[in-house]
């Protein structure tokens, strides 16, 4: 049934039992298979059931091409290729991004705010969906590691990161747990530190800025990352965060990026979960994040692919 064509009819019919007419016109309704006296009554039912019919309809095939796609505010870069590499190829999709700390995403959707596909900086949060039954199994598609980061020029090292922090003098900029995962695993780090440095745990902890990634700090100050703006404005000295943001924090400010010892590495990991109630194309979207491409695009970014193909890592 074409419904736009059948839906034009409505501009046809200007009587005053229009609403019986243009439901009879849409959907074809034999007229002796109601009490219809010409200008007459159709039953109620007829007329409500059949509008509701063709708003569901209607509804059923925009959805189609639509993906509402909830991510970690770490993943806005590669994402946004992403989308653009697999609309040049479904021109019909459209995707529309809601970008967070992925806490609060997580606390957002089981309160019941709409998705598709869920992409959280941390595994256990789009599990949490999952076990919820909101959608289905939850996937790792891609990790991530912390980085020290400082103001340039700096003699700061690796080997010399942790002395670093530890001077009571250095303001350090974080982001906030709970709230976002970039500061759970921050604080993870800071107690990985405390078993080799007692009161390591307390002074980091204590001194440390929150100053992103909490609900009233996730949006960028006149374009900039809060994270830059904080070393930028001399408010902080250096900062933990993900590697994957030391190329949008360089074009931000002069920083240096300093790797953390390995014996501290921490390994953030992603995860992804699709909606039960999402359109089919979701999964192929899905998919392609988890395909060669998808991982290609991740690892330019600064993460960490878990799908290429051995070889090509």
């Amino acid at each position: 049934m074409n419904i736009s064509r059948r839906w034009s009819r409505l501009e046809e019919i200007t009587s005053a039992c229009w609403l019986a007419r243009a439901t009879i016109e849409i959907l074809k309704i034999d007229v002796e298979d109601l009490h219809y006296d010409g200008c007459g009554r159709v039953s109620p039912r007829v007329v409500i059931g059949s509008l509701i019919w063709m708003l569901a309809a209607s509804l059923a095939t925009a959805r189609a091409d639509t993906i509402t796609l909830v991510a970690a505010g770490s993943l806005k870069e590669p994402f946004g290729r992403i989308a653009e590499r697999f609309t040049a190829t479904h021109p019909s999709v459209v995707i529309n991004f809601v970008w967070g700390p992925s806490g609060t995403l997580r606390d957002s959707i089981a309160k019941g705010s709409a998705f598709d596909i869920f992409a959280s900086a941390a595994l256990p949060h789009a599990q949490t969906i999952t076990d919820r039954g909101l959608s289905g199994p939850t996937v790792l598609f891609v990790r991530n590691t912390l980085c020290g980061f400082v103001r340039a020029p700096s003699e700061v090292t690796t080997d010399t990161l942790v002395d670093y922090l530890l001077k009571p003098q250095i303001r350090l900029a974080t982001s906030t747990p709970v709230s976002d995962p970039g500061g759970d695993y921050t604080w993870q780090l800071f107690r990985l530190i405390e078993r080799s440095r007692p009161g390591a745990y307390a002074l980091l902890s204590g001194k440390a800025q929150q100053v992103f990634g909490g609900p009233a700090t996730t949006t960028p100050l006149d374009g900039r990352h809060r994270l830059a703006v904080a070393m930028a404005e001399d408010k902080a000295d250096a900062a933990l965060y993900y590697c994957s943001a030391g190329s949008q924090l360089a074009s931000q400010i002069g920083i240096k990026i300093i790797p953390l010892p390995s014996d501290l590495a921490i390994g953030p990991e992603y995860g992804l979960t699709i909606a039960r109630t999402a359109p089919a194309i979701a999964a192929e979207l899905t998919l392609f994040i988890l395909s060669p491409d998808g991982q290609t695009i991740l690892q330019e970014a600064g993460f960490i692919p878990v799908t290429l193909p051995a070889g090509t890592r």
